[in-house]
């Protein structure tokens, strides 16, 4: 992979040294022309510069089913992972005493759909952590009978810990339980196959490692599950009405996912989305997850033997991702996160943590810069 040719397409690199793809992505040049020419066009003539046969919400369905191996009558657009996994929390037909298996690394918007079902009787059952990792045996105590879903992400924010995803699809298939992935902290930068892994429903938002502008998410639910989520939200973008037909008020929903695209996208994200998908599939996500595993290899290596706790598993490159995060012995974590600030370096610190997280065009001499600050 020629790096400096993709480089160029990121002018943060001349400002910063960005290692914070878990956080917010910045915007590459492709995502911003395609931005601008969508406002440009609105701007000077007030009309979409594009047709129905280009229209980017349906770039976006292709290239999004094509990117996890999906069909595109099985993707809508929606406005952020909360959104996707709420359409799940508000479509089943949930009944007393059913419950949802969550763990303990998860992100609050994982959570809290779900814990929103406590009225109806719904209980959230979490499954405590160990070494930093979701135990398979810990999800597989937890789901019983009442099980109805087990909501989990595919990459752990904190941590980086990527969860066997078909391991859990295959414990959800044999207690009868469905599963629902939050994939915002690894799909663009780890490979994910939904048909291949077994996965019922996923939501990511496009503003990490997917490298669109916040506003536009994507929401897949697999085609035999779609009848099952007949509570969701139902609005007119949903319905299956000719152009013109604005007097109708007992339309059939349309027959694939985009019924859950209940009204006006945010164009201007879309638009943005379309493209930085574009850059990822041209790219390779095979060739953009090999790169980003060696750069976080390069961290490791060269985080031992400093006065830092790895909380990232990498015991095997099956659970590894984008992110790694240690604890600083003896310095404040905000502390150090803020002199990096001031010296152009980009990362997060999370609690006691420090999370950084490389995307495929970033350089070892980045890393480098970032680790003169860790003694």
């Amino acid at each position: 992979m020629d790096i400096q040719a993709w480089r160029v397409l990121f002018p943060v690199t001349k400002e910063k040294v960005f290692l914070d793809h878990a956080a917010v992505s910045p915007i590459s040049q492709p995502v911003y022309e395609a931005i601008r020419a969508y406002l440009d066009a609105r701007l000077k003539y007030g009309t979409s510069p594009y047709g129905d046969e280009e229209s980017p919400t349906e770039v976006v369905r292709a290239r999004a089913a094509r990117l996890i191996g999906a069909r595109p009558e099985e993707i809508a657009i929606t406005r952020n992972t909360s959104h996707g996994i709420m359409l799940v929390a508000d479509g089943l037909d949930w009944r007393p005493g059913d419950n949802v298996v969550c763990a303990e690394t998860e992100f609050p918007a994982t959570v809290y759909p779900w814990r929103s079902l406590a009225p109806r009787g719904v209980e959230v059952r979490i499954v405590p952590a160990r070494d930093h990792r979701v135990p398979l045996d810990g999800l597989r105590e937890a789901i019983n009978a009442r099980t109805r879903v087990v909501s989990i992400s595919f990459v752990e924010f904190l941590t980086g810990y990527r969860n066997d995803i078909a391991a859990i699809a295959q414990m959800c298939r044999e207690k009868g339980a469905l599963l629902c992935v939050d994939a915002i902290q690894g799909l663009g930068a780890i490979e994910l196959d939904v048909e291949a892994m077994g996965i019922d429903f996923l939501s990511a938002g496009a503003f990490k490692w997917l490298l669109g502008p916040p506003g536009a998410a994507i929401f897949y639910c697999r085609a035999e599950r779609l009848d099952d989520l007949g509570h969701a939200v139902l609005g007119f973008g949903g319905t299956d009405h000719e152009p013109g037909d604005y007097f109708s008020f007992d339309l059939p929903w349309k027959k694939d996912a985009s019924r859950f695209e209940e009204g006006v996208l945010s164009h201007t994200s879309v638009v943005g989305f379309a493209a930085s998908l574009k850059l990822l599939l041209d790219i390779g996500i095979s060739r953009i997850q090999a790169r980003v595993l060696e750069l976080t290899d390069y961290l490791l290596e060269r985080l031992r033997g400093r006065r830092v706790e790895i909380i990232t598993p990498h015991a095997c490159p099956e659970e590894r991702s984008g992110i790694v995060s240690f604890i600083p012995k003896g310095q404040d974590p905000a502390a150090l996160a803020e002199r990096m600030a001031e010296a152009d370096i980009v990362i997060s610190h999370r609690g006691s943590a420090i999370r950084v997280s490389p995307h495929f065009y970033n350089t070892t001499d980045e890393i480098d810069r970032f680790l003169e600050f860790v003694p």
